[in-house]
């Protein structure tokens, strides 16, 4: 076997990447990798796996190679079977996510439509690195997440019955809509016409002049400044703390906030976690997860950032359902590891607890892993030797070589990327 394809098939230990997002945190993630953060620079996300944008650095003879460029010399032997079903590339994205203030509102393109807009946006010469571009690859990105701390988010529109009720008490969102009240009665239990007038709403909402959105958010903001609610179960605290992080000026407003009060407002315990399919709006407001996708970059945002919004791509992405999200709680695979099976076909997410002395095993050909040990200590022992894992440490095992976790410590808590 070739050097580099003998590199490629063991397993090796990884530097994931840092991203400084500017709403990322200043304590976890440093902690996590060991670094002091005295200058209290966010720390975001840290990004473990093959996306050319910041791949994960392999560890190998004492050199550091990016681990897309490992794979692209022997993508059969470390993917094993998915190689030709994901285009001979890493399917899956997997991420450490501490979210300090709100992320921005935003869904994600099927791929069907990445692949259209990316070439569009190409033929149209718009720099990869343009603000106004909209695709930054031709994937899709269907993502699940597990909450490590108390962690709350927006996901997906609420029923409309509860949305209609919103409109009805807040007296500040009445004008958005004035009939909607009368008009879902109208459409009775037919979905495609509930749909509509969703989509009839949250259009008015994103395509509204900043001066009407603003005369109908001013005062609400007002109202709710001096009321000054604690209360991070209401919609009315993250709306607040919307106008804060995200100020424009002139005195407008982000008509994200408007979503604030159309969506879903959820709290995950950790170990509890969702998924978000293409063409769901959602948004992390606060906490630190865990997070697998797609192997992708591409975002289509709804509001709360200063970056580039297209409403009419937008609009184009989002599935216009409404009700109740899923909570995932996990299955038992085993007395050792709880897995978060989704839709996704890139990927699985599982957490893997150990007591002390207790192993777990993965025999060869399981297909490409990834694993972050986040509580702890443990050994991980494989055909080529054995991987000293603490607090932070990340280690790739490819398709062929079979591992053993042994914890070190009375518990040791991992997260495993795998391919399904």
């Amino acid at each position: 076997m070739q050097e580099s394809h003998r590199n490629a098939v063991r397993v090796v230990e990884l530097e994931g990447a840092v991203q400084h997002y500017e709403w990322g945190g200043f304590d976890f993630i440093p902690a996590l990798l060991g670094h002091s953060n005295e200058k209290r620079e966010p720390y975001a996300e840290l990004w473990i796996g093959a996306h050319p944008k910041a791949p994960s650095l392999a560890r190998v003879d004492g050199a550091r190679i990016p681990l897309d460029r490992l794979i692209e010399g022997a993508a059969e032997e470390v993917l094993g079977r998915p190689a030709a079903r994901f285009e001979r590339r890493l399917p899956y994205l997997f991420k450490v996510l501490d979210a300090r203030k709100m992320l921005s509102i935003q869904a994600h393109p099927s791929k069907a439509q990445a692949e259209e807009g990316f070439a569009r946006e190409n033929a149209a010469g718009i720099p990869p690195d343009a603000p106004s571009r909209n695709y930054k690859d031709n994937n899709h990105k269907p993502e699940a997440h597990v909450a490590l701390t108390d962690f709350r988010m927006l996901h997906g529109f609420r029923p409309l019955e509860e949305i209609a009720e919103t409109l009805n008490c807040v007296p500040e969102l009445a004008p958005l809509m004035p009939d909607f009240g009368s008009r879902l009665t109208y459409t009775g239990s037919d979905p495609d016409a509930r749909r509509a007038l969703l989509k009839s709403l949250y259009r008015r909402a994103m395509e509204m002049p900043q001066e009407e959105a603003g005369r109908l958010l001013n005062p609400l903001l007002a109202r709710l400044e001096r009321e000054n609610s604690p209360d991070k179960d209401s919609p009315d605290f993250w709306a607040v703390r919307a106008a804060s992080d995200f100020p424009l000026p002139g005195g407008y407003r982000d008509k994200g906030i408007f979503s604030i009060y159309l969506l879903n407002l959820v709290r995950l315990a950790p170990g509890q976690g969702t998924f978000q399919p293409a063409g769901t709006l959602h948004a992390y407001l606060e906490g630190v997860n865990v997070e697998l996708m797609a192997n992708s970059d591409n975002v289509l945002r709804g509001g709360l950032t200063a970056k580039h919004v297209d409403a009419d791509e937008l609009l184009r992405t989002l599935r216009f359902e409404s009700g109740k999200p899923e909570i995932l709680e996990g299955v038992s695979l085993s007395d050792t590891e709880r897995a978060y099976p989704t839709a996704a076909q890139e990927f699985l997410l599982s957490r893997i607890t150990l007591a002390a002395g207790q192993t777990h095993t993965r025999p060869p050909e399981h297909g490409p892993d990834a694993l972050v040990l986040l509580q702890g200590s443990a050994l991980l022992r494989s055909g080529n030797g054995v991987i000293p894992m603490k607090g932070g440490t990340i280690v790739f095992a490819p398709h062929p070589a079979g591992y053993t976790l042994e914890a070190q410590t009375p518990e040791a808590v991992l997260y495993r990327a795998a391919v399904p």
